[in-house]
Formats: C-alpha cells, structure tokens, sequence
C-alpha cells in the first residue's frame, strides 16, 4: 500500500460502527464487553479543548521544556529521536516548517490546567487505571502497526487521522516483531512499503479503514492492530484504560521489562533508546 493510497481520504470502510452519541451502559455493553471498535462522531463537542487547543493556544503556554521528538516510523523503522524545546516545535507546526512528531507526550504532566478541558469518562468509569497521552506533529507522522494492552480512546481535536484497524483474529498474518515498546506489541510490517517477499500472509489481513476529523474519537480495543497516519498538521489526545485483570496480565510483566532495559540489563532493539557513541541513550 501506497502514502497516495493512505492520503485517499474519500475511501473509508463501513466495518466499524459510526454513532453519534452513547450512553455509558451502550459503550460498555456493545462494545467494551464485546472487544468491538467504534467511531463516536457527536461526544466531543462540549469538550473545552475543541473551542480552546490550537497550536496557537498551545504557543501562548510559555513552556520552555525539552521534550523528545520521534524522526520517522520507529515502530518499524530504525528507532531515531532528538530533543527540541517544547516552544520552538509549536511555533514550527505554526509556521509549517516543523519536523519530528511529539507523540506519546504526558501533556497533563506538562500542563495540569489542561486536564479538565477533557472527558474520557465513558471509559475511565469501567476502568481501575488510565493513561493519557497526547500527539502533536505535522502532516504526514507515522504510528505504524501496533496492539495496545489496554481499551484506547483515540480523541481527535485538530487535523485528521487516517487509521487502519486489523482483528485480533489476524495476529497470525501480522508478524509480530521483537521491538520493544512498553505498553504495546509491534508489527513487522510497514503497512506504506509492504515487502511482499518477508510477509506473504500480510496480503490476507482484512483491514478496516477510518478518518477522524476534528472533535470525533475511536474506541480501539485491547489487542486490535492499528496504524495511524496523519493527514493535517494534528493534535490528538489517547486514554488507554487497564481493568485489573490486564493490570496484572499486561501491564505489571511489560513495566518490568521496561525497568530491566532501562537498567541495561535487557537491551534490545526498541523504541525508546539508541546508541549514539557507544551509549545507551534513553527518549
């Protein structure tokens, strides 16, 4: 498949249940309890941040941190990342000139007063532990094919997505890698430049296809494979909720992975290090 073929937003699959509105008893019946995905299109609206986030309103936050941007597709491409000052990424994504995507970003660590201008309760309410992260960049940034251990809302304030989903049923056809990720499992293949060759049973994976505008989320459920694209200049905000059983099932064996290779006494092809000079740098 083709970036022209992704960027085709007039072809959207009709798999995935559209609905306007639902109530907590809905979500968790139709489609918490059925591990099913759907697109929430009408939930958002009296969200703060979609009358308030723009890239402009985040220019005016005056942070001077560092954070880390990921260069590229790390989950199937060489792991690389640099630092930028939070501020000067904003003003590049202002200008269009910004490289790098900031993904995974603890906004609400960065930003506290910025916590209520969301609502993720339709899943919290269900759930015993939370993550939410957020994802700024320009057109074009890449999450490539991946699982989450944890129920996702994926929230669309600004910009568009294009994601791609596969079943948990097509595990077998996905080839899964051994990059390390915390919190997720990776695919080999890179869905924009499949190699036919390594991954001949890809070609029989059933994908269903969705675009998210501007104040519409997705409910992605724990083991569904999904690859994201951007197709603006975006902000999106995830909240991956854990029930305890995945908290012990998932969550605890993957954090003391991550603690080992942090320690170095696991180190492996990964997403959140390189080495540069003969040291093991951490994102």
């Amino acid at each position: 498949m083709s970036t022209a073929e992704i960027d085709d937003v007039e072809v959207e699959s009709h798999e995935i249940d559209v609905v306007d509105v639902l109530t907590a008893a809905e979500f968790r019946s139709n489609y918490i309890n059925r591990k099913k995905p759907v697109k929430i299109t009408g939930m958002m609206q009296s969200w703060p941040a979609m009358h308030k986030w723009s890239f402009e309103f985040f220019s005016q936050l005056n942070a001077e941190s560092a954070v880390h941007l990921e260069e590229g597709n790390v989950m199937q491409s060489e792991t690389q990342f640099r630092k930028s000052n939070f501020q000067e990424f904003v003003n590049g994504l202002i200008a269009g000139d910004a490289q790098g995507y900031l993904s995974v970003f603890r906004i609400f660590d960065f930003f506290p007063q910025l916590r209520e201008d969301v609502d993720f309760s339709i899943l919290d309410q269900f759930k015993t532990k939370s993550s939410t992260s957020g994802w700024l960049g320009p057109k074009g940034t890449v999450t490539g094919y991946h699982i989450d251990w944890g129920d996702n809302i994926l929230a669309q304030v600004v910009g568009r997505k294009c994601l791609h989903l596969a079943a948990p049923e097509e595990t077998p056809n996905m080839y899964v890698s051994r990059k390390f990720d915390q919190g997720t499992t990776i695919s080999d293949v890179d869905l924009e430049n499949v190699d036919e060759g390594r991954f001949p049973r890809f070609s029989n994976v059933r994908h269903q296809r969705v675009i998210l505008h501007p104040g519409e989320m997705i409910f992605i459920p724990r083991g569904w494979w999904h690859h994201v694209r951007s197709l603006d200049a975006s902000v999106s905000v995830s909240n991956i909720g854990y029930d305890l059983k995945s908290i012990v099932r998932d969550l605890v064996p993957h954090r003391a992975k991550q603690i080992l290779h942090d320690a170095g006494f696991w180190k492996c092809d990964c997403t959140c290090h390189v080495i540069r000079d003969g040291k093991w740098i951490k994102k």
